[in-house]
Protein backbone atom coordinates (compact mmCIF):
# COMPACT_ATOMS: atom_id res chain seq x y z
CA UNK A 1 0.00 0.00 0.00
CA UNK A 2 1.11 3.54 -1.00
CA UNK A 3 1.91 6.07 1.56
CA UNK A 4 -0.99 8.27 0.32
CA UNK A 5 -3.03 5.42 1.04
CA UNK A 6 -1.40 4.37 4.50
CA UNK A 7 -2.19 8.27 5.38
CA UNK A 8 -5.47 8.53 4.22
CA UNK A 9 -6.06 5.04 5.82
CA UNK A 10 -4.87 6.03 9.55
CA UNK A 11 -6.96 9.19 8.93
CA UNK A 12 -10.32 7.49 8.44
CA UNK A 13 -9.52 5.45 11.61
CA UNK A 14 -8.33 8.16 14.21
CA UNK A 15 -11.59 10.11 12.89
CA UNK A 16 -14.14 8.15 14.26
CA UNK A 17 -12.27 7.55 17.33
CA UNK A 18 -12.10 10.93 18.29
CA UNK A 19 -16.18 11.35 18.16
CA UNK A 20 -16.12 8.12 20.21
CA UNK A 21 -14.40 9.36 22.90
CA UNK A 22 -16.67 12.36 23.66
CA UNK A 23 -19.80 10.05 22.98
CA UNK A 24 -18.77 7.35 25.40
CA UNK A 25 -18.17 9.69 28.30
CA UNK A 26 -19.97 8.61 30.82
CA UNK A 27 -21.52 11.93 32.07
CA UNK A 28 -23.13 12.34 29.00
CA UNK A 29 -24.38 9.39 28.19
CA UNK A 30 -27.87 9.68 29.57
CA UNK A 31 -27.41 13.21 27.67
CA UNK A 32 -28.11 11.87 24.62
CA UNK A 33 -31.48 10.24 24.99
CA UNK A 34 -33.01 12.16 27.57
CA UNK A 35 -35.69 14.70 27.22
CA UNK A 36 -35.22 17.98 26.81
CA UNK A 37 -35.23 19.42 30.50
CA UNK A 38 -32.96 16.66 31.74
CA UNK A 39 -30.85 17.08 29.18
CA UNK A 40 -30.34 20.28 29.27
CA UNK A 41 -29.82 19.78 33.02
CA UNK A 42 -26.80 17.03 31.94
CA UNK A 43 -25.40 19.60 29.88
CA UNK A 44 -25.14 22.22 32.64
CA UNK A 45 -23.72 19.70 35.01
CA UNK A 46 -20.77 18.60 32.81
CA UNK A 47 -20.02 21.67 30.44
CA UNK A 48 -16.07 20.39 30.29
CA UNK A 49 -17.42 16.43 29.16
CA UNK A 50 -20.00 18.97 26.74
CA UNK A 51 -17.45 21.14 25.47
CA UNK A 52 -15.71 18.16 24.75
CA UNK A 53 -17.77 16.04 22.98
CA UNK A 54 -18.39 18.66 20.60
CA UNK A 55 -14.72 19.12 20.19
CA UNK A 56 -14.32 15.40 19.05
CA UNK A 57 -16.99 15.68 16.36
CA UNK A 58 -15.52 18.66 15.26
CA UNK A 59 -11.55 16.63 15.27
CA UNK A 60 -13.76 13.38 13.49
CA UNK A 61 -14.87 15.29 10.90
CA UNK A 62 -12.13 17.10 10.17
CA UNK A 63 -9.39 14.01 9.82
CA UNK A 64 -12.49 12.05 8.12
CA UNK A 65 -12.64 15.09 5.85
CA UNK A 66 -8.78 14.82 4.90
CA UNK A 67 -8.36 11.22 4.80
CA UNK A 68 -11.29 11.65 1.89
CA UNK A 69 -9.40 14.22 0.22
CA UNK A 70 -6.07 12.10 0.74
CA UNK A 71 -7.62 9.02 -0.72
CA UNK A 72 -9.00 10.92 -4.07
CA UNK A 73 -5.72 11.83 -4.92
CA UNK A 74 -3.70 8.23 -3.78
CA UNK A 75 -5.84 5.59 -4.88
CA UNK A 76 -4.95 4.20 -8.36
CA UNK A 77 -7.86 4.04 -10.28
CA UNK A 78 -8.88 5.54 -13.64
CA UNK A 79 -9.71 9.24 -13.96
CA UNK A 80 -13.62 8.78 -14.08
CA UNK A 81 -13.56 7.02 -10.74
CA UNK A 82 -10.83 9.57 -9.10
CA UNK A 83 -12.62 12.32 -10.20
CA UNK A 84 -16.15 10.89 -8.57
CA UNK A 85 -14.01 10.32 -5.05
CA UNK A 86 -12.76 13.68 -5.76
CA UNK A 87 -16.30 14.93 -6.10
CA UNK A 88 -17.27 12.90 -2.68
CA UNK A 89 -14.43 14.72 -0.86
CA UNK A 90 -15.61 17.91 -1.69
CA UNK A 91 -19.10 17.12 -0.72
CA UNK A 92 -18.04 15.55 2.77
CA UNK A 93 -15.78 18.83 3.19
CA UNK A 94 -19.13 21.10 2.42
CA UNK A 95 -21.56 18.73 4.18
CA UNK A 96 -19.03 18.62 7.61
CA UNK A 97 -18.45 22.60 7.37
CA UNK A 98 -22.46 23.09 8.35
CA UNK A 99 -22.28 19.81 10.93
CA UNK A 100 -19.10 21.72 12.30
CA UNK A 101 -21.09 25.19 12.57
CA UNK A 102 -23.90 22.84 14.27
CA UNK A 103 -21.65 22.13 16.63
CA UNK A 104 -20.04 25.58 17.20
CA UNK A 105 -23.64 26.90 17.90
CA UNK A 106 -24.82 24.10 20.23
CA UNK A 107 -21.34 23.86 22.51
CA UNK A 108 -22.18 27.08 23.58
CA UNK A 109 -25.98 27.99 23.47
CA UNK A 110 -26.76 24.75 25.15
CA UNK A 111 -25.05 25.53 28.48
CA UNK A 112 -26.69 29.21 28.48
CA UNK A 113 -30.06 27.37 28.14
CA UNK A 114 -29.67 25.32 30.35
CA UNK A 115 -29.05 28.61 32.78
CA UNK A 116 -31.89 30.21 31.78
CA UNK A 117 -34.19 27.32 32.77
CA UNK A 118 -32.12 26.73 35.75
CA UNK A 119 -33.42 30.27 37.32
CA UNK A 120 -36.94 30.16 35.42
CA UNK A 121 -35.65 32.32 32.84
CA UNK A 122 -38.14 32.24 29.40
CA UNK A 123 -36.10 30.41 26.63
CA UNK A 124 -39.03 30.89 23.89
CA UNK A 125 -39.25 31.59 20.98
CA UNK A 126 -35.50 31.88 21.11
CA UNK A 127 -34.91 28.36 21.17
CA UNK A 128 -37.79 27.10 19.03
CA UNK A 129 -35.94 29.59 16.66
CA UNK A 130 -32.60 28.10 17.46
CA UNK A 131 -33.91 24.24 17.06
CA UNK A 132 -35.54 25.33 13.50
CA UNK A 133 -32.19 26.32 12.42
CA UNK A 134 -30.03 24.22 13.57
CA UNK A 135 -32.16 21.12 12.47
CA UNK A 136 -32.23 22.61 8.96
CA UNK A 137 -28.10 22.97 8.96
CA UNK A 138 -28.32 19.07 10.09
CA UNK A 139 -30.47 17.76 7.82
CA UNK A 140 -28.50 19.27 5.02
CA UNK A 141 -25.11 17.85 6.63
CA UNK A 142 -27.08 14.07 7.29
CA UNK A 143 -28.25 13.61 3.87
CA UNK A 144 -25.65 15.31 2.10
CA UNK A 145 -22.99 13.37 3.75
CA UNK A 146 -25.52 9.88 3.49
CA UNK A 147 -25.24 10.64 -0.40
CA UNK A 148 -21.38 11.16 -0.47
CA UNK A 149 -20.52 7.47 1.34
CA UNK A 150 -22.91 5.58 -0.48
CA UNK A 151 -20.95 6.78 -3.69
CA UNK A 152 -17.97 6.37 -2.08
CA UNK A 153 -19.05 2.68 -1.15
CA UNK A 154 -20.46 1.89 -4.70
CA UNK A 155 -17.28 3.58 -6.34
CA UNK A 156 -14.60 1.68 -3.79
CA UNK A 157 -16.32 -1.53 -4.51
CA UNK A 158 -16.10 -0.89 -8.26
CA UNK A 159 -12.93 -0.46 -8.28
CA UNK A 160 -11.51 -3.30 -6.30
CA UNK A 161 -9.99 -0.79 -3.97
CA UNK A 162 -11.26 -2.86 -1.01
CA UNK A 163 -12.92 -5.66 -0.64
CA UNK A 164 -16.21 -5.09 -2.16
CA UNK A 165 -18.19 -6.97 0.93
CA UNK A 166 -16.35 -4.20 3.16
CA UNK A 167 -16.99 -1.29 0.49
CA UNK A 168 -20.68 -2.01 -0.19
CA UNK A 169 -21.41 -2.43 3.54
CA UNK A 170 -20.35 1.04 3.83
CA UNK A 171 -22.55 1.86 1.16
CA UNK A 172 -25.23 0.46 2.72
CA UNK A 173 -24.93 2.19 6.04
CA UNK A 174 -25.06 5.30 4.47
CA UNK A 175 -28.16 4.28 2.54
CA UNK A 176 -29.38 3.13 5.69
CA UNK A 177 -28.41 6.43 7.38
CA UNK A 178 -30.41 8.70 4.26
CA UNK A 179 -33.91 6.56 4.85
CA UNK A 180 -33.87 6.57 8.22
CA UNK A 181 -33.50 9.93 8.70
CA UNK A 182 -35.83 10.80 6.22
CA UNK A 183 -38.07 8.19 8.42
CA UNK A 184 -38.03 9.99 11.36
CA UNK A 185 -35.90 13.07 10.79
CA UNK A 186 -33.42 13.11 13.08
CA UNK A 187 -30.26 10.09 12.91
CA UNK A 188 -27.75 9.77 15.48
CA UNK A 189 -24.80 11.59 13.74
CA UNK A 190 -22.03 8.96 14.94
CA UNK A 191 -23.48 6.46 12.38
CA UNK A 192 -21.86 8.48 10.25
CA UNK A 193 -18.64 7.93 10.62
CA UNK A 194 -18.95 4.33 10.29
CA UNK A 195 -18.80 3.73 6.55
CA UNK A 196 -15.21 5.72 6.39
CA UNK A 197 -14.35 3.69 9.55
CA UNK A 198 -14.44 0.70 7.68
CA UNK A 199 -12.88 1.61 4.60
CA UNK A 200 -10.01 2.97 6.85
CA UNK A 201 -9.84 -0.93 8.59
CA UNK A 202 -10.27 -2.29 5.10
CA UNK A 203 -7.41 -0.17 3.78
CA UNK A 204 -5.38 -0.64 6.65
CA UNK A 205 -5.84 -4.32 6.67
CA UNK A 206 -4.76 -4.89 3.27
CA UNK A 207 -7.12 -2.86 0.78
CA UNK A 208 -8.13 -6.01 -1.11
Amino acid sequence: MSDGLSIAAALLVVGPVFGAIGVANPALLRAWTAPRDEHLATVGAHRRAWMLANAGFTLATIATAAGLVVLAGAVDLADGPRAILAAVAAVYLIAGAQWCTVLAIRNGTTPALADMVAVGTATEPAETLLGRATAGIFATFTLATGAALAILGFTLALGGVIAAPVALLAMLIAVLAIFGFLARGDMPPFVLYIPTLLVGLALLLGGH
